[in-house]
C-alpha cells in the first residue's frame, strides 16, 4: 500500500513538470500500459501511475472547462471535445464560444464584493449563450466602470468579451498564470453590459461580511481583521500588505491549518468540559469525546463556509476529517503514515493543489510539527519535590519556551528550502517575529477576531468590542514590529544555489554521521564527500564567471501592453522602459523587472533609458529608480518626467539627443533620435542602437512611419561621422508594438534584421501587431515573436552567435504555462 501511494505522489508531482496533458494517443497509450501491467501480476500495483496520469489530465479539463449537456449526451463527442489529436487544438465548449466578440454569459458570483473590488471578481459560469453545463467552471470577471454592485450568491446574466487567461511570463516574477489555475479560472469575461439580474438573494455569508465591514469601518486595520475572518485581502492596505510580506508572518493571514486547528481546540475542549458538567462521565462513555470531535469539526466546517471554503481551508478540513475518523475508529496508525495518505487524499480531492505554493508551505510546517512531536514524545520535565511550586513553575515555563523555541527553529529550517525556492527572499528576523506573532495570533488574536464575527448574529455592542480590540492589538503589533521589516533580504539566485547546497551538503554530512552509528564509514570517504562538494561548487563559480565575460544579452520581458528591455554585459545593465503602471500603487515592474533583476544579483543599473513619457514604457520608472541604484537615466521626453519626480535624491533624466554615444561593458550604444523635439510625444522616442561590432539590436520606442524616414536620409552623413555600422541590426524591437503607423517597407529593408520582437499585451484592444504588419515582416523573411505568446525572450549573443530563448517554449515549456484551449 505504501508502495502504491508512494507512485501516486510522485506522479503527481511530475506533473509540474509536463510539457503538456494526455491528449488522445496519450490516453490510448496509458490504457494499454495498464492491460499490460494487470496481466504482469508481479507489476500490478504499477498500474497507479498511468491511472494517476489518466486522472490528473481528466481531472484538469473538466475543471477549467466543464462540461456542458450537449457533451454528456454523447460519449464519443465528449471525448473528441476534451482530447484530441493535436493538444493545441483543444477545444471546449467555452472556448469554442470566446472567439466571438459578444457572448450573453450566467455567472453567481462566489467574490465578497467591497468598493474597491466592485469591479473584479470572482463567479461560477452557469451559462454561455443559453447553452447550460453541468461540470461549471470558475471565470475572472472584470467591470471598467460597474453600473451596480453585486453579491456572493447573487445570479447575473452578463454581455461579455472571453478571453483565456494569459498571465505575463517572465521569470522569477510572480507566476499569475499557474497561481489562476490553482484557483481553478481559466477564462477571464470582460463585462460590457448587465443584462439581467435572475436572483437578487444574497448569500448568509455575504449578509455576515457586510455587517463586520460596517462595524469595522472606522477601524485602523479593517483590512487585516476582514482577511483573518474571511480570507478577503482587498481592503488591507499597501502599508500593511509590505509590512506583512517583509515580516515573513503572511502565513498567520491565510485562512489555513492554523486557523481550523486552532478553532476546533477551542471547539473541542468547550463542549467536552460542558458535557463533563451536564452529564458525569461514565454516563456518556466513549460517546463523549466522539461528540465534542463532531461538534469541533462542524463548527470549522461553519468557519469554512464564511471563509469562502477557500482551497487552503478546503485541505485544512479534510486533513482534519481525516483525522477524526482514524482517531475515532481507533485504527492504529503511525503519524508519518498518516501525514503521507492525507498528503494523498489532498492531491485526489483536488490534483490542481499540487501547482499552489500554499499546499507545500502549509503541508511542510506540518510534517516539521509532527517530527518536533515526534521527538519530544515522552519528554516530561524533571521536578524535584525539595523545590518550591514557584521553581516548578518556572522550570515548567522555562522548558514551554525552550520547546517553542526548538519548534520554531525546526520549523524555519523546514521551510527554509521552499521558501528560497518559491519567493528568492529570506527575513533573518522571521525566526524572532514569529516567536512573538505565532502566539499572539494563534492565542490572543484570532480567538478575539473569530468571537467577534460569532457575536455579529447575536450583539452589535459586544461584537464592536472585541473588534475593536483586535484592531488596537494589531496596531501595537505592526507598531513594534515595523522596525523588523529592514531585515527583510531578496537573494540572488547565486546566493540562493549557494544556499540550497550548502543545507544539501549539511542534510547529507548529518545523514553520514547517522550511518556510522550502525555501518563503519572510513574518514577518507568522508573528506572525499566534502572534497567533491567544493569541487562542485568551484566549477559552478568558474562557469558562471565565464558566462559573463563571453556573452551579453537582450532580455525582452512579457509587461502586457508596454515595454520593457534588460541588455547586459560584463556585469554593467541598460534597462530600457520600464513597463506601464496601473493606479497609484501598483506598477508592473513590481511583479516582473524587480524580482528577475534581484534574482540575478543587480544592485545598481547602470543606464535607465525611457523611452517617452507614454506610461506603458514610463509607468514603472519610479518604482525601479526606488528600488535600484541609477549611475544615469537618459529620456526622450526628460523634461516631462524630472516634473513628475516627487523625490529629490533620485538621478535626474538626461535628454536622449540623436550623436550621444554610451559605453556598457563591451558593448557600444549609439542614440539615433529624436533628432529634435515635436509635440507628438510617440516621435520623441529615444532609439538606440546597441552594437558589439559584430552584432546589434536596435530599439525604437514608438516612433512612427515619419521617424523612420528620417532614420533612413540622415544615417549615411550620420554614421560616417561616427565611423560606425549601418542601420542594420540583427535584433529589431518593432516601432510602436507593430501598429500600422510604423513598421514601413524602406525602415525594414534598411535595418534588415532577422528577429523582429513585438511588445504587446495578449488580445489588446488595439490588436497590435496588426496582422498587416506581421505579414510584412514575413515577406522579407524575418522571424517574428511577440510576447504575448511567448513571454519573456532572452537573446543571448555569444561566441559570435545568437542563441534565442523564449520562457513558454523553452525556459519554462510546461502544460499551465500554454493555456489549454490553444
Amino acid at each position: 500500500m505504501r508502495i502504491t501511494i508512494s507512485l501516486s505522489i510522485v506522479t503527481f508531482i511530475t506533473t509540474l513538470y509536463w510539457p503538456q496533458l494526455l491528449n488522445e494517443s496519450g490516453l490510448l497509450s496509458c490504457a494499454y500500459i495498464i492491460v499490460i501491467l494487470m496481466c504482469w501480476p508481479r507489476c500490478r500495483y504499477l498500474t497507479i501511475v498511468p491511472i494517476t496520469a489518466l486522472y490528473f489530465s481528466f481531472y484538469v479539463y473538466t475543471t477549467l472547462f466543464g462540461i456542458n449537456h450537449s457533451i454528456t449526451t454523447h460519449n464519443n463527442t465528449q471525448v473528441d471535445n476534451l482530447l484530441n489529436n493535436n493538444h493545441q487544438s483543444l477545444m471546449s465548449f467555452i472556448s469554442e464560444n470566446s472567439k466571438a466578440q459578444d457572448n450573453t454569459i450566467t455567472v453567481q458570483v462566489k467574490s465578497l464584493i467591497n468598493t474597491k473590488n466592485s469591479g473584479y471578481f470572482v463567479a461560477r459560469m452557469t451559462a454561455i449563450n443559453e447553452q447550460a453545463c453541468i461540470i461549471c467552471p470558475l471565470i475572472e470577471m472584470r467591470w471598467f466602470r460597474p453600473t451596480l454592485i453585486v453579491q456572493a450568491g447573487q445570479v447575473h446574466q452578463f454581455k461579455v468579451r472571453i478571453k483565456a487567461l494569459q498571465g505575463k511570463a517572465n521569470p522569477d516574477g510572480f507566476d499569475r498564470q499557474k497561481w489562476r489555475y490553482a484557483q481553478h479560472i481559466a477564462y477571464i469575461a470582460s463585462i460590457k453590459q448587465h443584462v439581467m439580474t435572475i436572483d437578487s438573494a444574497i448569500s448568509w455569508r455575504a449578509k455576515i461580511y457586510n455587517h463586520v465591514l460596517k462595524l469595522t469601518e472606522g477601524l485602523s486595520h479593517q483590512g487585516a481583521i476582514i482577511t483573518l475572518i474571511f480570507a478577503d485581502k482587498s481592503l488591507i492596505s499597501v502599508q500593511d500588505k509590505n509590512t506583512i510580506a517583509s515580516l515573513g508572518i503572511a502565513h498567520l493571514f491565510a485562512i489555513s491549518g492554523l486557523h481550523i486547528g486552532l478553532l476546533f481546540v477551542f471547539s473541542f475542549v468547550l463542549l467536552y468540559n460542558l458535557c463533563k458538567w451536564v452529564m458525569p462521565i461514565h454516563h456518556l462513555g466513549w460517546t463523549s469525546w466522539r461528540l465534542a470531535n463532531v461538534f469541533g469539526l462542524i463548527v470549522c466546517i461553519g468557519y469554512g463556509y464564511i471563509s469562502g471554503f477557500s482551497l487552503p481551508t478546503q485541505r485544512a478540513l479534510l486533513m482534519l476529517l481525516l483525522s477524526i475518523i482514524m482517531l475515532s475508529s481507533k485504527r492504529k496508525i503511525a503519524l508519518f503514515d498518516l501525514l503521507f495518505i492525507c498528503f494523498w487524499v489532498m492531491l485526489l480531492f483536488d490534483p490542481l493543489a499540487i501547482l499552489s505554493n500554499s499546499l507545500w508551505l502549509s503541508y511542510t510546517a506540518m510534517c516539521g510539527i509532527v517530527i518536533f512531536l515526534w521527538l519530544m514524545k515522552g519528554r516530561q520535565v524533571p521536578i524535584n519535590q525539595q523545590l518550591s511550586w514557584w521553581q516548578v513553575l518556572i522550570a515548567k515555563s522555562w522548558l514551554v519556551v525552550k520547546n517553542l523555541l526548538l519548534l520554531q527553529l525546526m520549523l524555519t529550517l523546514f521551510m527554509l528550502p521552499i521558501q528560497l525556492i518559491n519567493f528568492s527572499a529570506v527575513s533573518s528576523f522571521a525566526l524572532m517575529i514569529n516567536l512573538i506573532a505565532i502566539p499572539l495570533f494563534s492565542w490572543v488574536i484570532i480567538p478575539v477576531v473569530l468571537s467577534g464575527a460569532l457575536f455579529v448574529l447575536i450583539s452589535d455592542s459586544i461584537s464592536y468590542s472585541l473588534l475593536s480590540l483586535a484592531d488596537h492589538l494589531l496596531v501595537i503589533f505592526f507598531d513594534y514590529a515595523e522596525p523588523f521589516t529592514n531585515g527583510y533580504m531578496a537573494l540572488s539566485d547565486f546566493s540562493v544555489s549557494s544556499l540550497l547546497s550548502l543545507l544539501l551538503f549539511a542534510l547529507l554530512y548529518l545523514f553520514s554521521c547517522l550511518y556510522s552509528r550502525f555501518f563503519v564509514v572510513s574518514n577518507k570517504a568522508r573528506y572525499g564527500f566534502m572534497g567533491i562538494f567544493l569541487l562542485f561548487c568551484c566549477v559552478t563559480w568558474l562557469e558562471k564567471a565565464y558566462q559573463k565575460q563571453a556573452s551579453w544579452q537582450v532580455e525582452v520581458f512579457d509587461v502586457g501592453q508596454g515595454l520593457a528591455i534588460l541588455i547586459s554585459s560584463d556585469g554593467q545593465h541598460l534597462l530600457y522602459d520600464t513597463g506601464p503602471s496601473y493606479g497609484e500603487h501598483y506598477a508592473v515592474a513590481n511583479s516582473t523587472l524587480i524580482p528577475y533583476l534581484k534574482a540575478k544579483g543587480v544592485e545598481t543599473l547602470d543606464v535607465l533609458m525611457v523611452s517617452h513619457s507614454d506610461n506603458d514604457h514610463a509607468g514603472g520608472a519610479k518604482v525601479i529608480q526606488n528600488a535600484f541604484s541609477v549611475t544615469q537615466a537618459f529620456s526622450g521626453e526628460a523634461s516631462v518626467l524630472n516634473a513628475s519626480s516627487v523625490m529629490a535624491d533620485i538621478t535626474q533624466y538626461q535628454q536622449c539627443l540623436a550623436g550621444q554615444v554610451i559605453y556598457l561593458g563591451q558593448l557600444t550604444m549609439t542614440l539615433l533620435a529624436p533628432i529634435t523635439l515635436g509635440k507628438n510625444n510617440n516621435d520623441n522616442s529615444c532609439v538606440l542602437k546597441v552594437s558589439d561590432g559584430q552584432h546589434s539590436v536596435l530599439l525604437t520606442g514608438d516612433i512612427s512611419k515619419k521617424i523612420e524616414q528620417k532614420l533612413i536620409t540622415t544615417q549615411n552623413a550620420f554614421y560616417q561621422e561616427q565611423k560606425s555600422s549601418k542601420l542594420a541590426s540583427d535584433i529589431l524591437i518593432a516601432p510602436h508594438h507593430g501598429s500600422k503607423t510604423s513598421s514601413s517597407e524602406a525602415f525594414i529593408k534598411q535595418v534588415k534584421p532577422t528577429w523582429v520582437v513585438f511588445s504587446a499585451g495578449y488580445k489588446n484592444r488595439w490588436r497590435f501587431p496588426i496582422q498587416s504588419v506581421v505579414e510584412r515582416y514575413q515577406e522579407m523573411g524575418v522571424e517574428h515573436l511577440t510576447t504575448a505568446k511567448t513571454g519573456f525572450i532572452r537573446f543571448n549573443v555569444q561566441n559570435q552567435r545568437i542563441e534565442v530563448k523564449t520562457y513558454r517554449e523553452d525556459l519554462a515549456a510546461y502544460w499551465y504555462h500554454q493555456h489549454l484551449a490553444f
